[in-house]
């Protein structure tokens, strides 16, 4: 089977994603990039996580063509690939519907971003996409062209995108982008919240690369 561990991989943090309540039922999908092949894992349309097995993960080129296996991809491959496309660098693209970026992502509204996980992953706020059509090709253009160097884009009425070097890393990223809208969310029915700025935000980014984890 054509990359059989990175489908498993996948799958596992697919079925971790859901256990922790960032997707509900089928909401969402997920996507990893080969670097050796250059090929794209994704999630199939429509199937329960809790179900999968490595021959119903897709493979597709970067561009979308399909490599290998019998399954339709999510419906949002082609916004997938737009991401690694424009970012040749990344790994792995986590879309959810998450709770509180969602609901901050139906009110057209940046993140402010208040706690320093979160400033290690965006240039100033987490922005906000204009909305587009599910699926659609002006979706995938403009998620990925609003995304720019940041790791999250909110995608207006419809949820939340992070991308990271690998899939852990990207899953990593959409707890953390969760939580911190969590945060921003309840900060701001107290007011006061402090903001940090985007120099800020790129010391925070820096600190984190250099510091934190194991070497």
């Amino acid at each position: 089977m054509l990359l059989q561990e990175k489908r498993e991989e996948l799958i596992a943090v697919a079925q971790q994603i859901q256990k922790d309540k960032l997707v509900p039922l089928t909401f969402g999908n997920f996507s990893l990039r080969d670097f050796e092949t250059g090929y794209v894992c994704i999630t199939p349309s429509g199937m329960l996580y809790d179900q999968l097995k490595p021959e119903d993960i897709v493979v597709v080129d970067v561009d979308g063509n399909h490599v290998d296996g019998d399954r339709l991809p999510s419906i949002e491959k082609d916004l997938h690939c737009a991401v690694f496309r424009k970012r040749p660098e990344i790994g792995a693209v986590v879309h959810t519907h998450s709770t509180f970026v969602t609901t901050w992502a139906c009110c057209n509204k940046e993140i402010p971003t208040i706690v320093a996980e979160v400033a290690a992953l965006v240039k100033g706020k987490i922005k906000c996409a204009p909305y587009a059509l599910c699926g659609s090709q002006e979706l995938a253009a403009v998620t990925a062209e609003y995304l720019k160097e940041d790791d999250a884009i909110l995608m207006a009425n419809h949820g939340v995108l992070v991308v990271g070097d690998s899939i852990q890393r990207a899953y990593i990223n959409a707890v953390i982008v969760e939580e911190g809208a969590k945060v921003a969310f309840y900060a701001e029915q107290l007011g006061g919240m402090y903001v940090f700025t985007p120099e800020e935000c790129e010391t925070e980014r820096l600190s984190a690369n250099a510091g934190y984890g194991q070497r």
